[in-house]
């Protein structure tokens, strides 16, 4: 019985756990857009005027978007400065913490 519920624990509750850390933030309005770093994932920060966070234990409008690949790096900061520029909103699916900024995972344009 004891093997049966450490293999309930491990192949049905932990994936679940995992998934609850991602989190959905809809209707983020772009305030500005900067890429700081320099380096081959080359991450750039959205900068939110309405949705704040409290990664670093303060309030902070910080999204940073990382991306393995050029390709996709540029069509996500693309949606991101189409967000910016016609006023649509962003959906993100965020990670966790890095300093005081909220890490990206995915992100969608909204009408």
């Amino acid at each position: 019985m004891k093997l049966f519920t450490v293999f309930l624990f491990f192949y049905i509750f932990l994936p679940r756990m995992a998934i609850a850390d991602d989190q959905l933030v809809s209707g983020l309005v772009v305030s500005s857009v900067e890429q700081r770093i320099d380096d081959e994932e080359a991450p750039f920060d959205i900068y939110s005027s309405n949705k704040v966070h409290k990664c670093g234990g303060k309030p902070s409008n910080i999204y940073r978007v990382y991306s393995e690949y050029d390709q996709v790096a540029l069509r996500r900061f693309q949606l991101a400065l189409e967000a910016l520029k016609g006023k649509f909103t962003l959906s993100v699916i965020t990670d966790n913490c890095e300093g005081r900024v909220l890490k990206v995972k995915s992100l969608r344009l909204n009408r």
